[in-house]
């Protein structure tokens, strides 16, 4: 084990033990507390947003200020606005009704009550977003959080550092960086609630250490996200909103489309639509200063790899879009479709996260349905139509975390509506409202008043139980 990790994992541990002995204390935090708390969060990201811009073109070698600000900056900001402008009603106790045949005037309702202290092993594709966005659902459930940022973004970490340690006391929030050691020894802790952000194998890995404390766990793991075409649907509106949202951090988003689905008749016409697309968009989209750098040589060797197994299989099926990939200024490479690959090439097989586009022709929706049904559950499925019947086949017939109609991945950047995966793309939800219960514990209450009659509730059994359950058997007959 290396000593900066060493000293890290040590750190670590005395600051869990500051924030589970701070709970304890004040286990159950006011609406005024937590209020204030995220407060701070807008205030901290407008003072280092130049910082952050800094921080963040070092990691990558090249990332443009403006995706950025829209993504690890407005992101946040609207969640914490969404948080204050709700946190009260969410505070709320949530009454349950009773029979008042039973229970007279008495009262039940979950209470949300915090979980205590939170650890947050977040990603390097969107480090602010990722570890302060998940913070504001936190802090509105009364938590403590310790983050972990990627050891793949040291300089976006090390800042996050910094900006924690100058805003919260660390008995609420603190940062916490390291290497690898580190990172799998965060999941070793008896949090009250573990957050993983990041790719499936790494994520079962989490979830097997967690469990042997009995950590709840949320699981945000990506996936192969279909993006279906119908027929009526493929012209410049929809190729050119796919392949926009397709180069946001140049493919690295887990939530982006991962490959297409082309009607047969309409694969020339796509192909057709997306080189006009390009030319219009980009004079060399390898080289382009408004598309970020895949994030390092490992990544991209990765990328490189799968456009190799392509190229070996069919090289005609390739169609690259730029100039040669290359690592002389950021490592940098083409957009690359692969036209019909097959089922078991690498690009078919794995989650692309980069600037490369899988597109399978087709001749009938039920054909789509089955290859997705019989693949793993992804984060979202995507659809470009105007066809009801079918928009509906592809939304009861498949599952995944999310679906959106006519674009790829909005369901993701609501900050009113829950985020998460199912199955292989993970378990649980955050944002908003759905992120509050998620790091809540949803404690029921019971108060008995004193014109209850649980009489035949309890034992010994009486006559008036026999009675009770005669009614009830007799009510349920008649529903």
């Amino acid at each position: 084990m290396r000593n900066d990790d060493s000293a890290a994992i040590a750190e670590l541990h005395e600051l869990f033990d500051l924030q589970r002995a701070a709970y304890f204390n004040n286990p159950e935090p006011t609406l005024q507390e937590r209020v204030e708390l995220i407060q701070r969060i807008p205030a901290m990201m407008l003072e280092h947003h130049d910082q952050v811009l800094d921080a963040m073109h070092s990691d990558y070698g090249n990332h443009p200020a403006l995706t950025t600000t829209m993504f690890d900056f407005l992101n946040v900001l609207e969640r914490a606005q969404h948080a204050l402008e709700n946190i009260e009603s969410w505070m709320q106790p949530d009454m349950k009704p009773l029979s008042p045949e039973l229970y007279g005037s008495s009262t039940a309702y979950i209470r949300h009550q915090p979980k205590g202290v939170i650890g947050n092993l977040a990603a390097w594709n969107f480090p602010f977003d990722i570890s302060i966005g998940p913070l504001v659902d936190m802090l509105a459930a009364g938590n403590r959080v310790i983050i972990k940022p990627s050891e793949q973004v040291p300089a976006c970490g090390d800042l996050m550092k910094e900006m924690i340690t100058k805003t919260f006391d660390p008995q609420w929030v603190a940062v916490v960086t390291g290497g690898i050691e580190l990172a799998s020894h965060f999941s070793t802790l008896r949090w009250d609630h573990l957050l993983y952000t990041g790719n499936t194998r790494i994520g079962r890995e989490v979830a097997l250490k967690a469990a042997e404390n009995l950590v709840p766990v949320t699981l945000e793991l990506g996936g192969k996200n279909p993006t279906v075409f119908t027929e009526d649907a493929v012209n410049e509106k929809t190729v050119r909103s796919m392949l926009r949202i397709k180069f946001t951090k140049n493919g690295q988003l887990c939530i982006n489309a991962d490959h297409a689905y082309v009607p047969s008749s309409q694969l020339d016409n796509f192909l057709a639509l997306v080189r006009s697309q390009m030319d219009d968009l980009f004079d060399d989209f390898t080289n382009a200063d408004d598309i970020c750098t895949v994030i390092n040589e490992r990544q991209w060797a990765r990328l490189q790899n799968l456009v190799q197994d392509a190229r070996e299989r069919d090289h005609q099926s390739l169609i690259e879009f730029g100039s040669p990939a290359h690592t002389d200024r950021g490592c940098r490479m083409p957009f690359t479709l692969v036209c019909n690959p097959a089922a078991d090439a690498l690009v078919s097989q794995t989650e692309i996260f980069g600037p490369m586009l899988p597109v399978y022709s087709y001749d009938s929706l039920d054909e789509v349905i089955t290859r997705i049904q019989q693949g793993e559950r992804p984060l979202g499925v995507y659809m470009f139509s105007n066809d009801q019947e079918k928009i509906e086949q592809l939304r009861r017939r498949t599952a995944s975390g999310g679906f959106t109609l006519n674009c790829c991945s909005l369901h993701g950047a609501q900050a009113n509506m829950g985020f998460g995966g199912v199955g292989h793309s993970g378990t649980g939800r955050h944002h908003g409202y759905a992120g509050f219960c998620e790091f809540s514990n949803p404690r029921g209450h019971m108060e008995l008043a004193d014109d209850a009659n649980i009489e035949p509730l309890l034992s010994p059994h009486r006559d008036s139980t026999a009675q009770f359950v005669q009614q009830v058997l007799g009510g349920a007959g008649n529903a």
